[in-house]
């Protein structure tokens, strides 16, 4: 009964299936587990960090600012205000001067991704993703009868493939009029990769360089943005980058609450047009507007309330700032055991900068490797070519040694 156009609706997550395996283990042998699954924040006790700078903000709401409707299906102004002040600073509007800056509220970061994908994906188009990647980008694109394209991130130097993409992107502006690429930065998830800025600038040659032949709608998914370990006027330095493109350049920023307030839950986030187009702006506006009333119409009032109310505030939002660098810092911590251990036994990581994952290459190997790990109660979540390591959730005392028999089992893979 389902509309034929549709196709093979089935779905399996990886991510939450071997979590449901891990959580069974645990209860079966304990402590002796290592779930390396999870993509949410936990402390060294393993409790999900609550950042109570928020939650205080949220307990103080007045009830019909959780309970109740948002007064705009596209968000309230207030919200829209504390997201481009969250991205681009308290200036934004002498920073974006002759430029076009819309925002639209979305449920999470998935929720921005899927939207931009579905207003700027032509039927049946290929879109451009990374090789390493969250797997639902893959999904909202077959959702639009789109096919997937994936650009190698690094070369042969264990640098950002820049030619890779640049012949993509080249040849897929001679036969599409849109070319639509995603770019997960900073924090790439599975990797924990980030482009520098001399990296971004010559994507950013590709892109002016593609809009000659074709629109170019580039996706930025800044899930992780407040997990970079970059200084705000660092981070001013990548946005500069997409300042005063081609008027057929569209850049949309994917914005999500959930990694910034670790407030997965509540299911905010945002989409963030930039353009020096009015044209494009008002293009974005209308047609994001309309996905938004036809799909999931309202989201959450006491999310948007919070964040608001954070960032309208000096004190709180450095209070909040000061919280958080403690958890990022943890991570780094984490981060560097692994990476060291990794480097003496001589396991093979992708390039890490920071973040909440890392990925180990598995290649042809994978498989094996997940029946290995497996049966030596180590869960990972696993990709086509490798494994990726929630550096976000497991405490220090279980990241320490974990390089030394992820490598002893990759051996035994290639041994059999």
């Amino acid at each position: 009964m389902i509309a034929k156009d549709l196709g093979d609706r089935e779905i399996v997550d990886k991510v939450f299936s071997v979590a449901k395996k891990a959580k069974e283990a645990m209860l079966e042998y304990g402590d002796s587990v290592i779930d390396a699954t999870i993509g949410s924040l936990y402390d060294e006790e393993g409790k999900l960090v609550v950042l109570n700078t928020a939650m205080e903000v949220y307990r103080e709401l007045p009830p019909e600012d959780i309970t109740g409707y948002a007064s705009n299906f596209t968000g309230t102004p207030e919200y829209k205000e504390s997201v481009k002040i969250s991205l681009f600073g308290r200036d934004y509007e002498s920073f974006l001067s002759e430029h076009h800056c819309e925002v639209i509220a979305t449920p999470g970061g998935s929720g921005a991704i899927s939207t931009s994908i579905r207003n700027y994906l032509e039927y049946g188009d290929t879109i451009l993703l990374p090789k390493w990647l969250w797997s639902p980008y893959i999904l909202m694109a077959k959702d639009r009868k789109g096919s997937c394209e994936f650009y190698e991130m690094f070369d042969n130097k264990n640098e950002f493939d820049i030619a890779d993409l640049k012949e993509r992107v080249e040849r897929l502006s001679k036969i599409q009029e849109n070319v639509v690429l995603i770019i997960n930065d900073p924090c790439q998830n599975p990797t924990g990769y980030r482009l520098t800025i001399e990296e971004w600038q010559r994507v950013r040659e590709i892109l002016v360089d593609c809009s000659k032949r074709a629109n170019v709608i580039v996706i930025v998914d800044i899930a992780y943005i407040d997990f970079d370990d970059r200084e705000f006027e660092e981070k001013r330095e990548f946005l500069e980058i997409f300042k005063n493109l081609p008027e057929r350049v569209l850049t949309i920023f994917t914005f999500s609450l959930s990694k910034s307030l670790t407030c997965y839950g509540l299911r905010v986030g945002a989409q963030i047009a930039l353009t020096t187009s009015e044209t494009v702006i008002k293009e974005f506006v209308s047609a994001n507007s309309y996905t938004c009333r036809a799909t999931w119409s309202n989201i959450s009032r006491g999310g948007m309330a919070m964040f608001s109310k954070l960032i309208s505030d000096t004190e709180k939002t450095e209070k909040l700032r000061v919280e958080r660098e403690q958890y990022r810092e943890l991570i780094a911590q984490r981060a560097e055991i692994f990476i060291r251990e990794a480097r003496e036994c001589g396991l093979d990581i992708l390039p890490y900068v920071s973040g909440f994952f890392l990925t180990i290459p598995t290649g042809e190997y994978t498989a094996k490797m997940e029946e290995l790990l497996e049966k030596n109660h180590i869960y990972t979540v696993v990709l086509d070519e490798g494994i990726r390591i929630a550096l976000c959730s497991v405490p220090k005392r279980k990241i320490e040694g974990l390089a030394f028999k992820i490598k002893e089992l990759l051996e035994c893979a290639k041994q059999k």
